[in-house]
């Protein structure tokens, strides 16, 4: 019963939801309404140049637009900012005084009687010595209900302020029935010992006051919002929203009820020493019925009850209710705060900073459940496939809570990317929540305290290690559908290396697995997340009784012998193939590391499946990353050598370089950050491979012969002592070291990271056949289209005066008026991609220069037949130009969208 259980979650969703969807309808309760909110963001757009949905992001000042986005948004955010806290206060002041009145109101509208022990001397002694049984420290106060038939009671209460009514059909037990009255008596009591009563009375404040605050103005808000905006009329977006974040805290109000009657039944079970239901619940009502369904109760069914009685350990398990409300109310929060910080003016940094908050909290959430679910199994409980429970429940209440969110406001659909995301995600979730588990597990077996102390804080911050350098990209699901578009321009900037050296057929996919566009942005150059994969077997050998980490630690070795032939072999082919000088370029530097590389992963994929056929057993699995992680480091040690000294060596001898190479420590790290990432899924799948063998055999030997007797992993062998374990962590340590060399780019040489460089300043180049779809008309909307027409009349009046031979008063004025509009349009952003941007600033420089030199020519008297051939020359080929621009946007938005067309 020490163990935490879900009332603790239920309550604090409830909270969070609450406040999270009072502060939603807050929002668009502001006077101003939301569809005004929503052009403005428009506008800071345009003036920025930063456009959220834009490809390609990674522009060489994309973070100084980004800053220049919040900062014009944070001008505008000071209204709504200071009207959504005072109400949330205003929420908080009403659910406090709700919840302090709540006695006093029920004491009076009941009639409640107070129970004096003059009144009913053997009654009142009789109920102190179940105070005194239950362990209580302080008495609740008893009242009596004189006006109730029926036999129950009512524990209430605030504070340290307890009560416990007993109803008079309940005092009839006394002598008619003393067991049954004890048994409901001992019920409300366990609500006062599990301090159950403040926290929901607390939780019932809290949802009266949403109710009257909130959810009763939200009509008039939205009516309010309609009749002030026009263009925002259709408010079924919002009131869908809206409805469903009701229908989330009234669901999560009834969970917290149902909970609490549960954990009283048990800890009522546990003082009888019985769980028969007609002595722990003689009160429970006989008649069933099916109408409502058991999530729409506020008290759970009586077959229910009934069920957890034998097993209260099952209270305690991790289960996909609770998962997937903390998942709706984690991304609820997640973007409800991280919106009005971001809109308020903070940098690009903090939201990344929130983001990883949100990496590290789902990341703590699973652990602490996976923790829980250890506690169950430990208790002879059935733990068994909550793990796909806790991770598939934390997506999809994400997924939902992103949905409800108004960032979502006019795409409420996700797209298939956002829904593959989402399920990598719970598949990552689920394999953490099992090794947090396997952990907990060993951990559980050592009575050291420093052990326990230290076992701990290394689980913890392998935990957070991953949630704050991983699991932080998935924090706002709608802004990964872009991701294989940026992704997929990258990979296509490495592949272009393979065109370019032309050396192998195989050069195109060894170079678009091993520098995988998502490995080479995240993982070879992130500490914190090559640590995390370190700590995954490290702390696993170090926690276990009996571990084989010679024999992983000789396997290794062997598979770093067979990469230095494989090495030697391709190095071999390269020289004999092709001639030193095509072998100077950085191709060809970029395919033989592809090369390398692939033999790393290989001989990885390999190490791991024959560690996990020997072993095969759960222990396995540690061995196998950590066999995988001892040839990774020696091979990337070999790497860094061979790129100092290989010029040196004539076998070595590659690429042209000097003898010795200068190569840095950032070499070093970003090889060994690869085969880190990379090598952890060689080793998962070559574990899988291994344990699938090593099971078929046995089942195959086990037919044709006598059964085989399984036995723990390093059963009858002795410890590893403490030179194996020394062993384990001087791997760690020295891949973390490794690591954490620092990136000086003073010192890198040509071997290093051209290679790397060059793709990722290639990939930084938007293509031209790149389409701006949501930022163009953005951009149209918030005055782009305005100067398109400007420009586009003053170059028409000033072709017409020309053409009609006008007078030269009247051709001066159009010209100056053409260069006017020029200056004016020059100054507005230009469009967001790069096609457009690049013909817009053309035209209108080929334009301004045709009327400067037309004015110039009138004034000064120099204007003959020749110089007007020129201006009128010029001022064509401006018209060419904007015609190809204006023809852009008209085939992608039609005439209705520009008046230009």
């Amino acid at each position: 019963m020490r163990a935490p259980s879900g009332t603790t979650v239920h309550f604090g969703s409830l909270i969070a939801l609450a406040f999270g969807t009072a502060a939603t309808i807050y929002w668009v309760m502001l006077p101003s309404g939301l569809a005004a909110w929503f052009r403005e963001f428009e506008r800071c757009q345009v003036r920025s140049g930063y456009y959220p949905w834009q490809l390609p992001l990674p522009r060489p000042d994309a973070e100084q637009r980004y800053d220049d986005l919040a900062g014009c948004l944070a001008e505008r955010m000071h209204d709504r900012l200071l009207w959504t806290a005072l109400a949330l206060l205003g929420m908080f002041t009403v659910a406090v005084l709700l919840y302090r009145l709540q006695p006093w109101w029920r004491i009076r509208r009941q009639r409640l009687v107070e129970l004096r022990s003059s009144d009913a001397p053997e009654l009142t002694t009789y109920l102190e010595s179940l105070v005194v049984e239950t362990g209580l420290p302080r008495a609740p106060v008893f009242l009596v209900d004189p006006f109730n038939p029926r036999a129950g009671g009512l524990a209430f209460g605030h504070g340290r302020r307890r009560y416990v009514r007993l109803d008079a059909g309940l005092l009839t037990l006394f002598r008619n029935d003393p067991a049954s009255f004890r048994a409901v008596v001992l019920h409300e009591l366990a609500h006062v010992r599990d301090r159950d009563v403040p926290i929901t009375y607390f939780a019932l404040a809290v949802w009266r006051s949403f109710l009257i605050t909130a959810l009763a103005p939200l009509a008039v808000g939205l009516l309010w919002v309609s009749w002030q905006d026009g263009a925002f009329r259709s408010s079924l977006g919002i009131s869908w929203r809206v409805a469903g974040l009701v229908l989330l805290v009234h669901l999560f109000r009834d969970a917290l009820l149902r909970s609490r009657e549960h954990h009283a039944d048990a800890r009522v079970s546990a003082w009888l020493g019985s769980a028969d239901p007609s002595l722990c619940l003689p009160a429970l009502p006989g008649t069933v019925t099916r109408w409502p369904p058991v999530w729409l109760r506020r008290h759970p069914t009586p077959s229910s009850r009934v069920a957890a009685l034998p097993e209260p350990t099952a209270l305690f398990r991790p289960g996909f209710g609770e998962h997937f409300a903390a998942g709706i109310v984690l991304q609820l929060g997640f973007v409800q705060f991280a919106m009005p910080i971001v809109t308020a003016g903070a940098p690009l940094d903090v939201l990344r900073s929130l983001s990883a908050v949100w990496g590290v909290s789902v990341a703590l959430l699973v652990g602490f459940a996976a923790v829980r679910g250890a506690a169950v199994a430990r208790a002879g409980g059935r733990a068994r496939g909550y793990p796909a429970g806790i991770g598939v429940g934390v997506v999809v209440g994400a997924l939902l809570g992103e949905r409800l969110s108004l960032s979502t406001l006019r795409d409420p659909l996700p797209g298939v990317v956002v829904l593959l995301a989402g399920g990598l995600l719970a598949v990552q979730l689920v394999l953490l929540s099992r090794w947090v588990h396997r952990c907990s597990l060993l951990l559980h077996r050592n009575r050291l305290a420093w052990v326990r102390v230290l076992g701990w804080s290394a689980i913890g911050t392998a935990v957070s290690l991953l949630g704050w350098s991983w699991l932080r990209l998935w924090a706002f699901f709608e802004s990964l559908r872009l991701t294989p578009s940026v992704f997929g321009r990258l990979g296509a900037s490495i592949t272009g290396f393979a065109a370019e050296a032309a050396w192998t057929d195989l050069d195109r996919a060894l170079l678009s697995v091993t520098w995988n566009p998502v490995v080479l942005g995240f993982g070879a150059r992130n500490l914190a997340l090559c640590t995390g994969l370190v700590l995954l077997w490290a702390v696993q050998l170090l926690l276990a009784h009996r571990t084989r980490i010679r024999f992983a630690l000789s396997v290794g070795l062997l598979g770093a012998a067979a990469w230095l032939v494989f090495d030697l072999a391709v190095k071999a082919a390269m020289r004999g193939t092709v001639p030193l000088s095509e072998r100077s370029t950085d191709a060809f530097r970029a395919v033989l590391s592809a090369w390398e590389f692939a033999g790393a992963v290989a001989v990885q994929f390999t190490v791991a499946a024959v560690v996990a056929a020997v072993l095969f057993r759960r222990a396995g699995l540690a061995h196998a990353l950590f066999v995988a992680a001892t040839t990774g480091l020696i091979v990337s040690g070999m790497m860094w050598v061979f790129a100092r000294l290989g010029a040196c060596v004539p076998p070595l001898h590659a690429t042209a370089t000097r003898c010795p190479g200068t190569t840095s420590g950032e070499y070093a790290a970003t090889v060994l950050g690869v085969v880190t990432v990379e090598g952890t899924v060689a080793a998962l799948v070559g574990y899988l491979l291994g344990s699938t063998v090593r099971r078929g055999a046995r089942r195959w030997s086990g037919s044709r012969g006598p059964e085989i007797v399984r036995t723990p992993v390093g059963a009858g062998t002795s410890e590893p002592g403490r030179a194996g374990r020394i062993v384990a962590v001087l791997v760690a340590a020295s891949s973390i070291v490794v690591l954490a060399l620092p990136n000086s780019s003073s010192e890198t040489g040509e071997e290093s990271s051209v290679p790397v460089a060059a793709a990722e300043r290639t990939a930084s180049e938007p293509p031209e056949s790149e389409s701006g779809t949501a930022p163009g008309r953005v951009w149209l909307r918030h005055g782009g289209s305005r100067h398109l027409r400007a420009v586009s009349s003053a170059t028409v009046e000033l072709g017409d005066g020309i053409r009609s031979n006008a007078e030269v008063r009247e051709v001066r004025g159009s010209a100056v008026r053409l260069a006017e509009a020029v200056t004016e349009a020059r100054e507005f952003p230009e469009p967001p991609d790069s096609r457009r941007a690049e013909i817009w600033g053309e035209a209108l420089g080929t334009l301004d220069d045709s009327a400067r030199r037309l004015v110039e020519a009138l004034d000064t008297g120099t204007l003959d037949r020749e110089a007007l051939l020129e201006v009128v020359e010029s001022l064509a080929r401006g018209v060419r130009l904007f015609e190809e621009l204006i023809d852009l946007w008209c085939t992608e938005y039609g005439d209705r969208v520009l008046e230009a067309c």
